[in-house]
């Protein structure tokens, strides 16, 4: 394997040089991004390192060439200037990873192993994959940013993942995600929410059944777990096995192996399990509603997926997305949504989360007026009955077009701010963190006077 290491630090690249070559890798360095870039012309590499900050061209510049130059070619930064929004900012220019000074000769060994599974073969295709995670999901806050890159970590491992979070949140979606971008791309994805089939049918549903062995099994019947041979079987809602399912999913689980109903003849499975659950499956271990050794068997990495009323900014993109597109299904062209009217949107918990949110927004978009515009009058009932006091002393509405939902969020955060002089208290009432409202603040230059009273900065 050739890897090259690029910082404009002569002493820095050596001792990289020196680690790797000692742990059996095949080196080559340059100082300067567009040193980098000749090298790669000429010669080929299986992995470039790169200092973020340097003299010249940045590690950020450099990603963007490479990409254009060698798509598949996976790139790891490094920086002693560590962060969430950088190592977002990185994965969304498709950097495999990010490493933050100092780190451990370990640290960096993972990763570079990692970096190498990740580059497989796709068997349909041929082609190698590289593809950056946040270009398939809306993610500005900080808890879904952080999200996005423990999924870019554990996607490419096999270990189990435990996704938890209420209705709505993007469960099926995220689970989707880490198998899309994993080394088992190129096999299925199967998925069965645990409620919906009948607990009878549930073991042939997973595990299959012989010819015979119940009324009405007139055939053999491969089941899910088979269907998902070498590729990740979902099982959503699991917290609502009953306990012998749950005692029959630990063997599977611990042996790799599968029964069908009526065989004695066991097959071994190469599944990833990746389960969701609504619940607090702590809470029902307490209650002897859920087994603790199945619970440590799904558990291996767990996502909690916040709720989206703790997603302000999220919201506000997400609107526009799903805007856009039943914009597009139903073709209405010029849509804009009336600032009254978003500030509703805004204002409103949204229990169901994302899907909830997507339902409104196709009943807003079909029944938008002939212009295209979002009114009070074509918003779905739920969220006109709703009228916080946020809405009810809201600024004089004006129009709002999609993409542009700045003027709205600049009236929310200033009636809040008049409510509650205190930012701690005007954050907790916008549903967002301290440190957001204060940069929003910052953005939009909103005056804050000694006195409480709220005034717009010049």
């Amino acid at each position: 394997m050739r890897i090259l290491l690029v910082d404009d630090q002569r002493s820095l690249r050596r001792s990289l040089a020196l680690m790797l070559q000692n742990a059996g890798y095949d080196t080559a360095d340059a100082a300067s991004g567009e040193a980098a870039l000749a090298l790669l012309a000429g010669a080929p590499f299986d992995l470039v390192i790169s200092d973020l900050r340097m003299e010249g061209m940045s590690g950020i510049d450099l990603l963007r060439e490479i990409k254009q130059i060698q798509p598949g070619l996976p790139v790891i930064l490094i920086t002693a200037y560590g962060s969430i929004e950088t190592a977002v900012d990185a994965m969304r220019l498709g950097a495999f990873d990010y490493l933050a000074k100092p780190f451990s000769e370990r640290d960096i060994l993972d990763k570079i192993h990692a970096s190498q599974v990740m580059r497989v073969i796709s068997p349909v295709s041929g082609q190698t994959h590289s593809r950056p995670i946040e270009d398939e999901i809306v993610a500005t806050t900080p808890p879904m940013r952080a999200l996005l890159i423990k999924i870019g970590r554990l996607a490419y491992t096999d270990i189990s993942v435990l996704i938890t979070g209420e209705t709505g949140t993007g469960k099926t979606k995220i689970a989707r995600l880490i198998h899309e971008h994993s080394h088992r791309n190129g096999k299925p994805f199967v998925s069965i929410n645990c409620a919906s089939v009948p607990e009878q049918l549930l073991e042939s549903e997973l595990f299959g059944h012989m010819r015979g062995s119940f009324t009405g099994a007139t055939d053999s019947r491969a089941g899910l777990f088979e269907e998902a041979d070498q590729g990740t079987i979902f099982l959503d809602e699991i917290d609502t096995l009953s306990p012998a399912m749950q005692a029959k999913l630990l063997s599977v689980l611990q042996d790799r192996q599968i029964r069908r109903v009526g065989s004695n003849k066991p097959k071994t499975m190469d599944v990833r399990v990746i389960s969701a659950s609504n619940q607090d499956l702590g809470n029902f271990i307490d209650r002897g509603h859920f087994r603790s050794d199945l619970y440590f068997r799904i558990n291996g990495v767990r996502l909690q997926l916040p709720p989206l009323r703790e997603r302000l900014e999220d919201l506000r993109l997400l609107l526009e997305v799903f805007i856009k597109r039943y914009g597009r299904k139903y073709g209405r062209h010029g849509l804009h949504i009336t600032a009254r009217a978003m500030t509703h949107v805004m204002a409103y918990p949204y229990p169901g989360n994302v899907r909830q949110l997507e339902n409104f927004v196709e009943q807003m978009v079909v029944f938008a007026d002939e212009a295209g515009a979002i009114d009070l009058d074509t918003l779905p009932e739920d969220l006109l009955q709703y009228r916080p006091q946020a809405v009810e002393h809201m600024a004089p509405p004006e129009a709002v077009a999609v993409g542009t939902f700045a003027g709205s969020e600049r009236a929310l955060i200033e009636n809040a701010l008049r409510k509650y002089p205190h930012l701690s208290d005007a954050a907790r009432e916008l549903g967002i963190g301290r440190t957001t409202l204060w940069r929003k603040i910052r953005e939009y230059n909103i005056a804050r006077p000694a006195g409480g009273e709220l005034k717009r900065g010049i």
